[in-house]
């Protein structure tokens, strides 16, 4: 059976969604822009691909090359509409030298109707070429959001805790910057600033007298316009940061605002939030005394240039050089070259901000992600952790947090890592779960490295329970299945069971329905704990890293959570850190690590007496450490 041709109207949206064909079918695709109700939509499914940029190029003149098709439009719009301004000037010429001098009724109504019928086309253009540049912002904002967002689910461990929430809230503004700098007034007036030259050489044919004036306004605009960017790019970066420190302290008081209320700090905090608050003001004070003072200039220098070409205008008509409708229509065409001049002048302070922006979004496109895909599916592992020599040190850290570790976990049995504050065990789970990668030595799953694995894979095999949670605003649900939303009904209540925590959330009005709050506000730290263990449990890992899983249970919920863990080591691998004795009596092996050192490590009959602890009254089998 043969497939159907596409429409026509079918072919054009291929082609729209191509890219391609955006200099052909004019009516047809302004009645498209016209008529298209879904923006967003539409940005989304065109959206040009930015990850696909070949190594060292520019990633923003990737996308813009991707969009080459409406730019192209865009400036024979542009084209076009500067070519009807000119009319203007040409009308305003023929009234005063023809109409007026020689009582011509008839053509000022031909001039009048011709006039008429260019508004229409004028604006038509106008409104097209907005509509077509919005298109293209959205489809910029789109592409440069996804890559973005992308950083953020899996930029390695490490660099996304240099960044914090104030910097990525930044980053979506420095998007929207990008987006309306290269689609909404500054890139109409990049494509304008060119077409300047036509006023310049309709200035020459009708009004040779003043061309010389005019064109040194032009060079005095583009001086001044030079000198306002000079001044303000390298301030640009500064006035980031400075809002940058501010959006980071408005964050902090904010997130410690009932901490700060309890302790009676509001004086230590007000003094902190006007510090970063006046040196902000300051900056921004200068930085738009600087702007206005160059938008001054630009205005006065208007002012001069329309005396000096009246004036040049008025001594050659005397001397019979050019007529009186030549000096207003120059005066007209001079208007329409030196407004764009203008706002070039007052927008230097936003094109700093571009290229500061564009700059800091090209620092974070630049930086290497995790792996994201498992060259060769793996079967589901047994769960036997290895430490080969492992040793790790934080970034500009002189110290080594892990030092030359090694030994194995598992497979089976329920462990746990003892030791001092700061002792390095939290950044051993990290290892372990393979957030953090060693400096040297490897960690190994069933004989794996586990480097060659993506993390979404790893998250399946390896369960990771951090100290502090955080939940996300939603209901329960859909937080015990932030990993997988498609998880059916059974799997959350099993994973609420094992973690404890069904009894209490069934026994709420909504139940799995109830909203959790802003970070889990509604819910105790215990019960916002036991939420966390079933998100982690949901796909039912065979490895279990848990940081002091039992730290904000009562009594009854350790104790009943712990036995799950006791009969969950028959047949899978569970490391905890943990400083409940009730919880290490339950552990079959001990690691016990004093400044990133392994100083003792053992079965818990053995080690428990060595830390003061009593052992337990029945060991169970043991598995080796």
């Amino acid at each position: 059976m043969s497939v159907p041709a596409p429409s026509r109207g079918q072919q054009f949206k291929n082609r729209m969604a191509s890219g391609q064909g955006l200099s052909k079918d004019w009516g047809r695709r302004l009645w498209h822009f016209f008529t298209a109700k879904d923006e967003a939509a539409y940005a989304s499914a065109v959206a040009p691909q930015l990850d696909s940029a070949a190594p060292g190029r520019d990633w923003l003149q990737h996308l813009l090359f991707q969009m080459r098709p409406a730019y192209r439009q865009t400036v024979v719009m542009a084209f076009v509409i500067n070519i009807l301004g000119l009319l203007t000037a040409l009308f305003s010429l023929q009234v005063y030298d023809r109409v007026v001098a020689h009582a011509g009724y008839s053509s000022l109504v031909a001039l009048v109707l011709g006039m008429l019928f260019v508004v229409v086309v004028d604006y038509t253009m106008r409104h097209g070429r907005a509509l077509l540049l919005q298109r293209v912002g959205g489809r910029l904002e789109v592409a440069i959001a996804r890559s973005v967002f992308q950083r953020l689910m899996h930029l390695p461990a490490l660099e996304l805790e240099k960044r914090n929430a104030t910097y990525w809230q930044s980053v979506f503004r420095d998007i929207e910057l990008v987006r309306s700098t290269c689609s909404g007034g500054m890139a109409l007036l990049i494509i304008d600033v060119p077409f300047l030259l036509l006023s310049l050489v309709m200035i020459g044919l009708i009004a040779l007298p003043v061309l010389p004036f005019a064109f040194l306004t032009l060079v005095a605009f583009g001086v001044l316009a030079w000198m306002a960017g000079r001044d303000t790019e390298t301030k640009s970066q500064q006035e980031k940061e400075r809002v940058l420190s501010r959006d980071a302290t408005i964050a902090e008081l904010g997130q410690a605002r009932m901490h700060l209320k309890a302790m009676g700090a509001d004086l230590a905090a007000t003094q902190r939030w006007e510090t970063h608050y006046a040196r902000w003001m300051a900056d921004s004070l200068e930085r738009s005394r600087e702007n206005d003072r160059y938008r001054d200039l630009a205005t006065e220098m208007t002012v001069l240039n329309t005396v000096v070409v009246t004036s040049v205008g008025a001594l050659a008509i005397l001397s019979q050089l050019m007529t009186m409708g030549s000096l207003i229509a120059a005066n007209i065409l001079g208007g329409k070259m030196v407004a764009p001049l203008v706002q070039l002048v007052g927008q230097w302070r936003a094109w700093g901000q571009f290229l500061a922006a564009k700059k800091r979004l090209g620092d974070l496109l630049d930086t290497p992600l995790d792996r994201t895909e498992t060259d060769v599916r793996m079967p589901r592992p047994v769960g036997a952790l290895v430490m080969e020599n492992i040793s790790f040190s934080y970034p500009g850290s002189k110290h080594a947090q892990i030092l030359e570790l090694s030994g194995q976990l598992g497979a089976g049995g329920l462990h746990a890592i003892v030791g001092p504050n700061g002792s390095g065990k939290s950044t051993l789970l990290k290892l372990l779960r393979g957030l953090y990668v060693p400096a040297q030595g490897r960690v190994l799953i069933d004989g794996a490295d586990m480097a060659q694995f993506a993390h979404k894979d790893l998250a399946r095999w390896v369960g990771y329970l951090p100290q502090q949670v955080q939940l996300l605003s939603g209901t329960v649900r859909e937080n015990i299945a932030i990993s997988d939303q498609d998880a059916d009904d059974a799997q959350i209540i099993r994973a609420a069971k094992l973690a404890c925590a069904h009894e209490f959330l069934i026994d709420l009005p909504d139940g799995y329905g109830s909203p959790v709050g802003d970070g889990g506000g509604r819910f105790s730290g215990g019960q916002r704990k036991r939420i966390a263990i079933a998100q982690v449990l949901l796909h039912d890992p065979v490895v279990l890293l848990l940081d002091e899983p039992t730290a904000d249970l009562d009594p009854a919920a350790e104790q009943s959570f712990v036995a799950t863990l006791k009969e969950m080591a028959k047949d899978h691998t569970i490391v905890v850190v943990t400083h409940s004795p009730y919880l290490l009596r339950q552990c079959q092996g001990i690691l016990v690590m004093d400044k990133g050192k392994l100083v003792m490590a053992g079965p818990a009959a053995k080690v428990l007496p060595k830390l003061g602890l009593a052992a337990p009254a029945a060991q169970e089998v043991s598995h080796a450490v």
